[in-house]
């Protein structure tokens, strides 16, 4: 009896190192499908990011020069990390969206034991150049009346003494009144966010001491050689302004006027001197950082929206 549950003992022993065994495998099996399968994911993330920053700069291109649109893309993707691995970029046929597809290999490391070397990760997105509804800071205190506005044309953004209606050449109180806020604003910008639909009051009074001031400081902060101009200037410059367009500047005094749109002009400058000087600027294309909507009017100045 003592013999035969010795040998029962044993047996269920070496079932016991079996069991343990086959268990211990499967386990660290799944524990390195795990392991890579977030490795994986993360990888995804990763090329999908990539893949953002690609189209956001592709897309943005196209604004300015949509044969380079693809390249810029390119280059934006390897910039990112991925100097080796294939990427598709595609124009759609009105050059206002632009496509970029891209794959990565993921080589596994713990999963190999269980035949899975390596898997492709693939990422794709849509980048579509649409008008700005809303500028999240930098807009300057001018406006301009709601129109029909040509590219490359030259307009006044600000109307010197004599050329005012009601006591208002163009200026827009943003943030406060005065000619401190009203300087600052020119150099700097508003540092709020503006929308579409906001009410704004006008600055009434010329304002040309402050005016010609902060234009000349903007010319000036202009650094690029060869020199900036309406046709060739460098996104950055100090001289491409964004304007509010409004409903109307048949005001009298400071009065409330409505936001209908937001447009970017190169700033050329004052034109007289004194209290009968303007500031005019040509009309151009450009980028800004906002919101955008596919049913605002196209006033010129575009944001990217991606979609998938």
């Amino acid at each position: 009896m003592c013999i035969l549950m010795k040998k029962l003992l044993k047996s269920q022993k070496g079932s016991t190192l079996v069991i343990f065994g086959l268990s211990a495998v499967v386990l660290f099996g799944f524990v390195a499908l795990v392991a890579d399968i977030g490795m994986m994911t993360l990888h995804r993330a990763k090329l999908s990011n990539a893949v953002d920053a690609a189209a956001l700069a592709g897309a943005q291109e196209l604004i300015y020069n949509a044969e380079n649109a693809p390249g810029r893309a390119a280059e934006y993707f390897r910039e990112n990390g991925y100097a080796d691995s294939p990427i598709d970029v595609a124009i759609d046929e009105d050059q206002t969206a632009i496509r970029v597809t891209a794959s990565h290999e993921v080589n596994f490391g713990l999963a190999r034991v269980l035949g899975f070397s390596s898997e492709n990760v693939q990422a794709t997105v849509k980048g579509k150049v649409l008008p700005v509804i809303a500028v999240n800071s930098g807009t300057r205190p001018f406006a301009i009346q709601d129109q029909e506005l040509e590219f490359g044309a030259q307009y006044t953004l600000k109307r010197g003494g004599g050329n005012g209606s009601g006591g208002n050449y163009g200026g827009i109180a943003l943030g406060g009144n005065g000619a401190k806020i009203y300087l600052n604003n020119i150099v700097e910008g508003y540092n709020e966010r503006l929308m579409v639909g906001d009410y704004v009051q006008t600055e009434p009074g010329n304002m040309s001491g402050p005016t010609q001031d902060g234009v000349n400081q903007l010319i000036n902060q202009c650094t690029h050689t060869p020199r900036c101009t309406f046709d060739h200037f460098e996104p950055d410059c100090p001289r491409v302004i964004t304007v509010i367009i409004v409903d109307t500047l048949d005001v009298n005094g400071r009065s409330t006027v409505q936001i209908t749109g937001f447009a970017s002009f190169f700033l050329e400058g004052g034109v007289g001197s004194g209290n009968k000087s303007e500031v005019t600027g040509r009309f151009i294309k450009t980028v800004a950082s906002g919101e955008v909507s596919d049913t605002q009017n196209d006033y010129g100045l575009y944001g990217v929206r991606l979609m998938e």
